[in-house]
């Protein structure tokens, strides 16, 4: 049985629900939305560079048009569950057990009990909060090194509503991971029993399902879905009470199953309607807002966990997998109807170059944020915790307690000149585990392996020399002229550094 949800949902349900509370009186702090695409590249949309001719994202562009459009933005990771840890927590991922990679679909809840989050902070200053679509944090307490594979045939212990969220509906770990299911808060969607049902055939992973007796996520309808449960949350909110949404769309990650609405419809391609998916998506959440009468005190921010999949990122494996898989085909055929999926940074997902962590970053705010500005200052989503304390009057922990890694960046929004790295160090981290610093116009990648769990660790400085690398971002954004040899005194001054910011534990100042 495939999970279905009903049609023509946003406009019966958001328009009957928000007339009931129109009388309502508005409430002062702003409505705050965080649309964190997945796996979406700089390049990717046409106010990023896109030509329309190969695709079109009108609703992503709206938002530059009424807000402010970011050109050095940075995710803290190449790689999702790291970034939506910063994101969550305002402290860089690295500082956990998670030096490298993902958290797996078996682990427990990454964030720690009792961490400093986001979602709390606005909790606890009055807000809904909800987080809704992909979550990729784990679940559960950390009673061993993994929770066993049964952990879907019962409620689990902690997860979103652990750290600060009202409600959660989502995908456990990946779009196509083997669960097959939603989780709804703390439980899975439509349980039907606690018994383990039979699914013939396999996940796009090439592994069995799990066999949840619940309904089964239909891959091309995820999108609809989760944008649906967004405005359902929405009308429920009483509209004189903030809400913060936190919306963690599946697309453009792999498995690429652009929805019926897009799939044949571009020459572009299959990525490139999944594209358009994700467009339509951030349309709808907007047109939820402003249905209801929130969206002029509303901040929406629209960004990426990291850059876009360059190549293909299966080559290696044995596992038989469907071609929704494999996007080297994907991506080669939106290029070659004319677009980049990173515009013109080099490198993309994974990696610790340019086009893995400069990410989109739009926010709009009407009457606060001028529209169709741009700004070239750099921030960093770990940010965010910081930024929202700010306009909130908020007091963030002390440097070494909570939030350490995060600084305001509400000037920077309200057109104010900024320079992060006199607030803090923006460090950016692979998936592979290699730091990368940006400082003024420099960009230094220390190239030193981290170690893997059972190994032993190699010290600083065994590592050969070209693998560390320093570029001038300024004249060489594509980073393709390594300048540590003749820039000897810059190198090491940033890998102190970043020395420095690991032993200290924090990178804000203040």
């Amino acid at each position: 049985m495939k999970i279905r949800i009903k049609e023509n949902w946003v406009t019966f349900v958001v328009i009957v629900a928000c007339s009931i509370a129109a009388g309502a009186v508005p409430q002062e702090k702003p409505n705050v939305v965080i649309f964190l695409a997945d796996d979406y590249g700089y390049g990717s949309s046409n106010c990023y560079g896109t030509p329309e001719s190969v695709l079109k994202t009108p609703h992503i562009d709206r938002l530059a048009k009424e807000g402010m459009r970011f050109t050095r933005a940075y995710s803290p990771s190449s790689v999702c569950s790291p970034t939506r840890y910063g994101l969550l927590t305002g402290r860089y991922c690295w500082r956990t057990g998670l030096k490298r990679g993902v958290v797996n679909m078996l682990a427990p809840l990454h964030i720690d009990e009792g961490c400093f989050t986001l979602p709390q902070m606005l909790k606890d200053a009055g807000y809904s909060t909800a987080a809704i679509g992909k979550w990729h944090l784990g679940f559960g307490d950390k009673k061993g090194a993994w929770i066993r594979p049964d952990r879907y045939f019962k409620p689990v212990t902690r997860g979103p509503l652990s750290i600060g969220f009202d409600y959660f509906f989502g995908i456990p770990h990946n779009h196509g991971d083997c669960s097959g299911i939603y989780m709804e808060n703390h439980d899975v969607y439509g349980r039907r029993s606690n018994n383990k049902i039979k699914i013939e055939g396999v996940n796009p992973y090439g592994k069995p399902w799990v066999g949840v007796d619940a309904p089964q996520r239909v891959d091309e309808e995820v999108s609809d879905d989760l944008t649906q449960k967004a405005a359902e949350w929405l009308q429920q909110q009483p509209q004189d009470k903030p809400v913060f949404l936190y919306f963690a769309a599946p697309a453009v990650h792999a498995p690429i199953t652009p929805s019926k609405r897009f799939k044949g419809t571009l020459k572009a391609g299959p990525y490139a309607e999944f594209i358009q998916d994700l467009d339509w998506s951030v349309g709808e959440v907007y047109k939820a807002f402003e249905k209801c009468g929130r969206l002029e005190n509303t901040v929406f921010i629209f960004t990426s966990d990291n850059g876009g999949v360059y190549g293909d990122e299966l080559k290696s494996w044995d596992k038989k997998v469907p071609d929704s898989w494999y996007l080297k085909t994907y991506v080669t055929q939106m290029r070659r109807a004319g677009a980049e999926v990173n515009g013109i940074y080099r490198g993309g997902k994974q990696e610790p170059l340019e086009g893995g962590t400069r990410v989109p970053f739009i926010v709009s705010w009407p009457g606060q944020i001028e529209a169709g500005s741009v700004n070239n200052d750099k921030i960093n989503l770990v940010d965010m915790t910081a930024t929202l304390a700010d306009l909130l009057q908020i007091d963030l922990p002390e440097k070494e307690n909570g939030a350490e890694d995060s600084v305001s960046v509400l000037d920077a929004f309200k057109g104010k000149p900024m320079d992060r790295d006199e607030l803090a160090a923006c460090i950016t981290h692979s998936g592979h585990g290699t730091f990368a610093l940006t400082l003024g116009k420099w960009k230094y990648i220390e190239g030193i392996n981290v170690p893997i769990k059972g190994k032993k660790e190699e010290p600083p400085g065994t590592t050969s020399q070209n693998t560390r690398a320093l570029y001038n971002l300024e004249d060489d954004p594509h980073e393709d002229q390594n300048l540590i040899a003749e820039n000897p005194e810059v190198a090491e001054s940033m890998q102190t550094l970043l020395d420095q910011s690991r032993t200290k534990n924090y990178t804000r100042k203040q």
